[in-house]
């Protein structure tokens, strides 16, 4: 059987001779003999999704045709239409792991029976293959179904993946979606973070005697920061299901109570429970409600906390083997007593996932899922930059939304029977309806404008691509040049020539993070809030890196120093604190600042230096060409008399912009509907051109809107 042997096939009505194992592929024999093919050899099917079988000869099977066994055909979605096959050579499995699709109990006393109802059954468990005859020497992938003492059982995990084929040193485990417990592997993409969190809490409760004969004292405190959804609570969950030890889990918030006294009474008795088993893992989850800095807290119940927290974990000695870790997405608000070495010994970060990682958490998500063959994950996570963990869940879960909701008009078509899979065009709906929760609150509604909806500025749409795009494109050759992409785009020229259009089309064609903060809507009359605003927005676009920051209208905060008068220099201080994050951005933070303004005589000049706004792109006024550009832009759909001459109009408009010429087809559209009901009188609609008079009624009219300063611009 050679190895690239491929062809397509019309799926048939299995034999009612047929029989066989559940992976069975039945064709005729002259189809196989004339690929090379056996009985026996294992092939790769593909129709809606991808499972694997073997081949086996029927002389029913008319020739070009092929049956599959039932749980084949469901695993694949098999139906109408080509159904093809590819020659592939399975590797012995090590492990195999099997998700529960049907939640009706197995027959009594079969190899599955004591997965049901048992306590543990959440826990993957090894099956001994003698107890899974069906399984030898069968061939595996992830997707293909089973039926097992009348269970339906799905393959979630191979090992190695691909094609695997099962013998006896193959180990089987079988794990339920519905009620399944939480372990290390099911948290993708902090290997890193999750090796350093064990070797912290695991180490002193399962090795102490290293730290005796080391004569260092055990580390008995972990911080664990990052944005909300990375991972946190998760881990701990984890180390709580993957310990020996005691886990006792406490949230900030249930602490405070309103009597005087209590609250520290409700800690002291949490750690004296802590000390009365030989080793405990005390975990607080939203430390900073329980423990916040008590030199900007107003309340006195507040202050009381803390320092009893700061006594308990300073009886090391005295309160055993209890290793405290804590969560907080606000490590700056917590009181900075608690983070010195003694407390909390190490502060791990936890951070937005790589692309490696993202693929790892959306392998872990889509597990359980029935996936069609065009999904691909190694796309899906390039395309998502910024994603924390719960967000890539969140994805997922909108992708299986989606399948759900063509599934139902599916049933009210009549179509009952479509198979149900999650398809690539699902994940693709779920991207583009979903929104970043480290940068939901802020503004990133754009306008959808593609490259080709500009005309002319062909210089200027070359150098922004060529800064943010050749960037994520060509990273290797950056790194090689030790080249970086510019920290900050300054788009600058009249009104209405383009600057925002463009960075419109920046953020509807580039696959990074958009983020949109308006300039004036940053101003506050509360002292200190504007400097907050532009700290938050940094914030958030280095959390969602890579990203790109876009502030339209950039003078209305970043003013000439100096020429604040009775507003209490709050220009001033904006301009000073804007200089500040962008100083903070280096080239491996992911975060390019783009800013659009028609005043650049006012920006601070400070701001305009190489290594703040190192790309200063200036538009001009178009030429003849280029309003030529923007007349087929937006004539480009419209139907035109013949006797329209867009060259001659775009030679008759010389000194309007962009934004005259959008107005200039829009009003000559607007006199060609006009004509059409005052000529029709009310009728049937009836097509109609566009006519040069249209257009010349137009440009004298855009010519007598236009303030005569205006063409000064």
């Amino acid at each position: 059987m050679t190895d690239d042997a491929f062809a397509a096939f019309t799926l048939s009505a299995p034999p009612a001779t047929s029989g066989g194992r559940g992976d069975h592929v039945a064709l005729n024999p002259d189809d196989m003999a004339a690929r090379g093919w056996r009985d026996g050899d294992c092939v790769m099917v593909t129709a809606v999704a991808r499972a694997a079988g073997r081949l086996v000869a029927h002389k029913d099977i008319a020739r070009g045709h092929l049956a599959l066994a039932p749980m084949l055909g469901a695993a694949t979605g098999a139906g109408t239409g080509a159904v093809t096959i590819e020659a592939v050579q399975p590797t012995p499995a090590t492990r195999i792991v099997f998700g529960v699709v049907d939640r009706e109990p197995p027959a009594k006393g079969g190899a599955l029976a004591r997965f049901f109802g048992a306590e543990d059954s959440a826990t993957p468990r090894p099956i001994p293959v003698p107890d899974m005859q069906t399984l030898n020497e069968r061939v595996l992938m992830r997707g293909t179904l089973i039926e097992q003492d009348g269970a339906c059982l799905r393959v979630v995990e191979t090992v190695p993946p691909g094609p695997v084929l099962v013998d006896r040193e193959t180990s089987i485990s079988v794990v339920d979606p519905r009620n399944r417990r939480v372990s290390y592997q099911d948290v993708g993409g902090l290997s890193t973070e999750i090796a350093r969190i064990r070797e912290m809490v695991e180490l002193p409760l399962r090795r102490p005697e290293i730290f005796a004969q080391l004569g260092v004292e055990a580390p008995r405190g972990l911080l664990l920061y990052g944005p909300p959804g990375c991972g946190k609570t998760l881990i701990a969950r984890a180390i709580a299901q993957q310990t020996d030890a005691f886990f006792l889990s406490i949230n900030g918030p249930e602490v405070i109570q309103k009597h005087y006294g209590e609250s520290e009474e409700v800690l002291r008795k949490v750690f004296e429970e802590a000390q009365k088993h030989p080793a405990t893992i005390l975990f607080i989850d939203e430390i900073d409600a329980l423990v916040p800095n008590r030199e900007t807290v107003l309340g006195e119940v507040e202050k009381r906390v803390v320092g009893q927290l700061l006594a308990l974990m300073d009886g090391v000695t005295s309160r055993g083997k209890v290793v405290v870790m804590a969560a907080t997405n606000l490590p700056n608000a917590v009181d900075p007593a608690l983070r010195r070495p003694g407390r909390f010994d190490r502060e791990i970060s936890i951070n937005p996932p790589t692309k490696a990682g993202r693929r790892e958490i959306l392998d872990i998500h889509t597990r359980f899922m029935p996936l069609s063959a065009d999904v691909d994950l190694e796309r899906v996570a390039a395309v998502t930059h910024g994603f924390l963990g719960a967000d890539l869940a969140a994805l997922c879960r909108e992708a299986g939304m989606a399948s759900a909701r063509d599934s139902q008009r599916g049933d009210q078509s009549g179509d009952t029977r479509a198979p149900l899979f999650v398809t690539m065009a699902h994940f693709q709906d779920a991207l583009a309806s979903f929104r970043l929760s480290t940068i939901r609150e802020l503004s990133t509604d754009i306008a959808e404008t593609q490259w080709d909806d500009i005309g002319g500025l062909a210089k200027e749409k070359r150098l922004l691509q060529q800064a943010i795009d050749w960037p994520l494109l060509y990273g290797a050759r950056f790194r090689h040049a030790g080249a970086h992409a510019p920290k900050g785009i300054l788009l600058t020229g009249g009104s209405g020539t383009g600057k925002t259009l463009l960075a419109q089309a920046v953020g509807t064609t580039t696959e990074v993070n958009f983020i949109v903060a308006r300039g004036p809507e940053l101003l506050s009359k509360w002292v200190g809030e504007s400097e907050r605003g532009i700290r938050d927005v940094f914030r958030r676009a280095r959390q969602s890196a890579p990203s790109i920051l876009f502030f339209d209208e950039l003078d209305a905060i970043a003013p000439t120093r100096g020429k604040s008068t009775g507003d209490g220099q709050i220009g001033d201080r904006m301009v000073g604190q804007f200089l500040l994050e962008l100083d903070a951005i280096d080239g491996s933070s992911g975060v390019v600042v783009l800013a659009a303004t028609n005043r650049p005589d006012i920006i601070d000049q400070a701001l305009l230096r190489p290594g703040r706004f190192d790309l200063v792109i200036d538009l001009p006024e178009p030429d003849r060409d280029a309003r030529l550009a923007i007349l087929k832009v937006h004539c480009q759909n419209a139907p035109l008399d013949g006797d329209v001459d867009l060259a001659r109009i775009a030679e008759a408009a010389q000194g309007l912009n962009g934004a005259d010429l959008a107005a200039l087809c829009q009003r000559a559209k607007m006199q060609a509907i006009a004509a059409s009901i005052e000529a029709q009188h009310g009728q049937d609609f009836a097509p109609f051109p566009i006519s040069a008079a249209h257009f010349d009624t137009a440009l004298k009219a855009v010519r007598h809107s236009k303030h005569p300063g205006e063409n000064k611009r």
